[in-house]
């Protein structure tokens, strides 16, 4: 990783941001040492992260979506699906079929 545009605490929270190749930051939210969020964001919008970070800090997913808003409908943070847990079988390798 490059050099960090950002790295600020608020309220027990910590949110940097480091370049990463394409435009696009990474940009890492955490509390007490853990990561709670991590994802790429357009470089052009990192500043919206920490000028939003009590929308973040009260609601995860609804702060982020309001930091990436264009303010035309359109949104630059997309959140990733978490995947399914995998589910008890009987000894099988679930990872086998891929």
């Amino acid at each position: 990783m490059s050099e960090w545009g950002f790295d600020i605490e608020h309220k027990g929270y910590r949110f940097k941001s480091s370049e990463k190749e394409k435009g696009d930051s990474l940009i890492e939210i955490s509390r007490d040492g853990t990561v709670l969020k991590s994802f790429l964001f357009p470089s052009y919008k990192i500043w919206n992260i920490p000028a939003h970070a009590d929308d973040i800090i009260a609601d995860l997913e609804s702060g982020l979506r309001i930091a990436g808003s264009d303010g035309l409908g359109g949104n630059a943070y997309q959140p990733q699906p978490l995947p399914d847990p995998p589910k008890g079988g009987e000894g099988k390798d679930e990872m086998s079929d891929l």
